[in-house]
């Protein structure tokens, strides 16, 4: 298939975003590409905190609620996360800024957290895009100083009396060095010196227990010193295994499933001598020859968040309900701000069970064709995945009774066309591989809108 430039820029854009609309990518074709990556970076360089209106009461006045008052707190919490999620999926949707967001998104995989509390996800999630594009030390330093990754790692509970090790393991298993370049006697001394690291729930601020610190002296990884939890994080970050270690992960994420390892070597080398600034890394990365290899196009299985943003970003989908949105990531198996585990979402080939992939392929009809979803897991046979979809005429309801459905702009799509538009024209626009010919069979001669149907539910589409 070969590389034309609307392929380059959507390649580029669906790395950096969550890809171009077909009126974006025809425009920015007609652009250089150095300054496309330069435009990517311009536009991401401020960035607005995500915020909502919520009441927050200290972790004593929770307690000292009534069961009744501490069920309306939690449900508060609830809707304000749910608000959370609703405003981030907008940023990321947006071209405008998008690197920052498809950043933060990368390290939300990567520094994993949960909380019930909506002040301190939203502090957690401001946290990471403030710093998406910064030196990875201050976002390391200050992600594992907020309350959402303290208390889901259980640091609160680490006090010099009786360490709790769960934090410093983590820290350094899927945070910096990786599996199997630290000891289980590293792990007991960096918990020691993590110990008195707390939070105030209410302020969502970071708060260090004095009397519950030990301040002894430790011997990490053959240094020795009175260090403290900064001072651990210092240490990790001089080992340039972190700089691989986030490198390669980032290859992954950005380039391709499959490693170049001598390619991740000069990004780890180039993170590692530049201090880890973030912002150099990435620019290496988008402007080398590597990631501009027609090979590497199409690499990526896309993830349920930047299949539901593609979709939105073309049709503008209008839900019903705000747990609408909600409910399809979690059908597709990635809500963002609620991971399944510390380890964080499996990317690649574990977005794609036969389950899910039957899932994804009929997803554009249901959501173009004002079809229905009920409210099932994902883990149905294909006859029950066939039963979730419905037409207008036959609302699908969910176990409560209530009917999911959204109303995209297919005609504010459809503007953005040549209205004599060819298959091989929009094979170029909106796909990143080259069709089979059961696509190009089944797309035929008809009317426009259905075979852009048909090729939202292909196999291909699925691909980035």
């Amino acid at each position: 298939m070969p590389t034309t430039p609307i392929r380059s820029v959507n390649h580029l854009f669906w790395r950096a975003g969550m890809g171009l609309s077909p009126q974006e990518a025809r425009a920015a074709a007609n652009a250089p590409y150095n300054e496309l990556v330069d435009r990517l970076f311009s536009e991401s360089v401020s960035c607005t905190p995500i915020t909502t209106a919520h009441t927050v009461v200290s972790g004593s006045a929770y307690r000292a609620m009534k069961p009744t008052e501490q069920f309306k707190y939690r449900r508060a919490s609830r809707e304000a996360q749910r608000r959370l999620n609703a405003l981030w999926r907008q940023k990321l949707i947006t071209t405008h800024g998008c690197l920052r967001e498809k950043m933060a998104l990368f390290w939300h995989g990567h520094f994993v957290a949960w909380t019930y509390w909506s002040n301190c996800t939203e502090q957690y999630l401001n946290t990471l895009r403030e710093h998406a594009l910064g030196d990875l030390g201050t976002l390391l330093k200050r992600v594992s100083r907020t309350p959402a990754m303290l208390a889901y790692l259980s640091n609160q509970l680490n006090r010099k009396d009786a360490p709790n090790e769960n934090f410093a393991r983590e820290v350094m298993e899927l945070f910096t060095l990786g599996r199997g370049h630290y000891t289980e006697q590293d792990i007991k001394e960096a918990a020691r010196a993590f110990t008195g690291w707390s939070f105030e729930l209410g302020t969502a601020s970071f708060n260090f227990h004095e009397k519950q610190h030990d301040f002894g002296e430790k011997t990490f990884r053959g240094h020795t010193g009175n260090f403290d939890g900064d001072d651990i994080l210092g240490l990790l970050l001089a080992d340039p295994r972190t700089a691989e270690f986030i490198s390669r992960k980032m290859y992954r994420w950005f380039v391709s499933p499959e490693v170049n390892e001598q390619f991740v070597a000069q990004m780890a080398d180039r993170f590692f001598k530049s201090e880890y600034d973030i912002a150099d890394l990435m620019r290496f990365v988008f402007t080398s020859d590597q990631f501009k290899d027609p090979a590497i196009l199409g690499r990526r299985i896309k993830s349920p968040v930047e299949l539901l943003c593609g979709l939105d970003k073309n049709f503008t989908l209008r839900f019903e309900r705000e747990e609408d949105p909600l409910f399809l990531q979690r059908l597709l198996g990635q809500e963002l701000l609620n991971p399944p585990n510390v380890s964080g979402w499996k990317e690649g080939d574990g977005w794609v069970d036969s389950n899910a992939l039957m899932l994804r392929l009929k997803l554009p009809s249901a959501l173009l064709n004002m079809g229905q979803l009920n409210w099932e897991d994902r883990g149905a046979s294909t006859g029950d995945l066939d039963k979730m979809m419905s037409t207008p005429d036959t609302p699908m309801r969910d176990a409560k009774g209530r009917v999911f459905r959204t109303a995209p702009d297919k005609a504010a799509f459809l503007a953005q066309l040549p209205p004599n538009i060819t298959n091989e024209d929009l094979f170029e626009l909106m796909l990143q591989v080259p069709p089979t010919e059961v696509l190009r069979s089944s797309m035929g001669k008809g009317d426009l809108m259905e075979r852009v149907l048909e090729l939202l539910s292909s196999p291909e589409y699925q691909l980035c």
